[in-house]
């Protein structure tokens, strides 16, 4: 019998109570006005576009607390803005249940223990355990579930469990539609806007997410791609057997690219950079690459 696939989970990275203190920052001082990604991300504490920035930033969307709005853009959505500035108690705790459903997983979990307002820790981890998950993300993941339970309790918010969402964040895309902002799983279709541009031609496969459920990577290709530029335009069918994967075409993906750069980064490790263009690799062109490479680490290290 093969063994279950192991699962990585995506998550808030923080609990809605700190999520909704950091949009609170953001709406002070833009109200429901587009604000730049990265003007957002030095309001809630962070010095530059970084991986563990970019994961914030997700975690906000993950809420529904932000949404796209426009290139390089987000804005605090309305679901936000009435549980910061609500007309009365009952509305706020209805915002404050939907904002804590919205995270797919966290429904999956509050499906398992739909009597229990704030389930065992044990329980919950066992639970995602038995479900395949990566050992280094069943922690997290709790610890972000079971924190918001606790809060949504305390804010007496836990009462209307009939209040039912979907688990993604629907948000506006030019031309009209909505598109689900992050939350990809694998075998989803999915786009990725950088940015403010996306990057494919067509909605690629989503083939592998990350252990810490911040990167994916899609078919024909082995880079990462930020959760939080990841829009899902066609979730993959649900169910129990083992998500597809899909092999890496290595010389369709090669093909017009000359190597540029070459080194040993370790004892069994070497790294290859290749590129294709019209033009020779350039300070501009490095710089960025360094950036990229630095939000890679950032997100590694936390």
């Amino acid at each position: 019998m093969d063994a279950k696939p192991v699962r990585s989970p995506s998550y808030p990275s923080m609990s809605l109570e700190d999520a909704i203190v950091a949009v609170a920052k953001i709406e002070k001082d833009y109200r429901s006005s587009p604000v730049d990604r990265e003007n957002g991300a030095k309001l809630i504490g962070y010095s530059t576009m970084s991986g563990p920035a970019a994961k914030a930033l997700a975690a906000l969307a993950s809420f529904g607390l932000v949404e796209r709005a426009g290139k390089g853009a987000m804005r605090v959505t309305t679901l936000a803005r009435t549980i910061l500035h609500p007309n009365d108690d009952n509305e706020r705790g209805a915002a404050l249940l939907e904002a804590a459903m919205l995270p797919r997983l966290f429904q999956d979990i509050r499906a398992r223990f739909p009597d229990i307002p704030v389930p065992p820790e044990n329980g919950v981890r066992t639970y995602l355990e038995r479900e395949g998950f990566n050992n280094s993300a069943v922690g997290p993941a709790a610890k972000a579930f079971l924190e918001t339970m606790r809060y949504i309790e305390q804010e007496g918010a836990s009462e209307s469990h009939g209040n039912q969402s979907s688990g993604k964040t629907d948000l506006e895309v030019p031309g009209g539609g909505v598109a689900t902002f992050g939350g990809a799983r694998v075998g989803d279709l999915v786009q990725w806007e950088s940015q403010g541009a996306l990057q494919f031609p067509k909605p690629l496969r989503v083939r592998m997410v990350s252990d810490d459920g911040n990167w994916v990577a899609v078919e024909g290709s082995k880079t990462g791609i930020p959760m939080s530029e990841v829009i899902v335009d066609t979730p993959a069918p649900s169910q129990e057997h083992k998500p597809p994967t899909f092999e890496f075409e290595e010389q369709k993906a090669t093909q017009g690219f000359e190597e540029w750069f070459r080194a040993k980064v370790g004892p069994d490790k070497q790294i290859l950079i290749s590129y294709r263009g019209e033009t020779d690799i350039g300070a501009k062109e490095i710089q960025k690459l360094i950036d990229m490479l630095s939000a890679q680490k950032a997100a590694l290290e936390d």
